[in-house]
């Protein structure tokens, strides 16, 4: 049985169908996770596909939001993107993916994201490509991927709404780069934000942020 199937999306954009590969459910197996929780999975990483690159005008985001129709107030800067990547190189990205060809879709919905003023969303797209450069042991684009999506996660956290759901997530990851860049101040005051007020929740990162807060506070 094949691990990839076709799911085909309407570009927002240019109206454009667009096919792009995802996983078999069936298919994902999670092996353990890393100290910044990123997965590691067994077999094919879903990672590769999460971005959808319309072909015809190279629109990217994420799976979830590719759809989504874009407010016309900035739409002009979406196009600006489009305009300025125009003549990149010709990868195909309905096909099979490798790191470097979901590295630039990656690379693409962050400039996209940042048209739509969607500062959150930059900094997943960093850190989702500095776990791909940590997995060709890149350690130098790794970490520059990784300060700027800690860099992005400050904005969004102090300038932007964030959803109650969304926001352990967030201070997860500014606690974590904190600590991965030597921070040691700001990495105890996010975790010990994350911790007070999120005590009473179930979520992933409130419990690892726990342990790693308390190895902080041992060292």
């Amino acid at each position: 049985m094949p691990n990839l199937w076709d799911k085909k999306y309407k570009c927002p954009i240019c109206g454009s169908t667009v096919i792009s590969k995802r996983v078999f459910s069936e298919k994902l197996r999670i092996k353990r996770y890393e100290s910044d929780l990123k997965p590691i999975y067994e077999g094919i990483n879903p990672l590769l596909y999460s971005v959808v690159v319309c072909d015809s005008c190279r629109y990217s985001a994420l799976e979830s939001d590719f759809e989504t129709p874009i407010s016309p107030i900035l739409l002009q800067d979406v196009r600006k993107v489009q305009d300025e990547i125009r003549n990149t190189e010709s990868l195909n990205f309905s096909k099979e993916r490798d790191h470097k060809t979901a590295i630039v879709a990656y690379a693409l919905a962050v400039l996209f994201y940042e048209a739509k003023k969607q500062t959150c969303k930059v900094a997943e797209m960093y850190l989702r490509m500095g776990w791909l450069y940590r997995e060709l042991n890149d350690e130098e684009n790794e970490n520059k991927a990784l300060a700027k999506a800690l860099s992005n996660f400050e904005t969004c956290y102090l300038n932007t709404y964030i959803e109650s759901d969304k926001e352990p997530m967030i201070l997860f990851y500014l606690a974590e780069l904190s600590r991965r860049f030597q921070k040691r101040d700001d990495a105890t005051k996010w975790f010990s934000t994350l911790v007070s007020k999120y005590k009473n929740s179930t979520s992933f990162y409130v419990k690892a942020g726990k342990e790693r807060w308390q190895e902080l506070r041992e060292k």
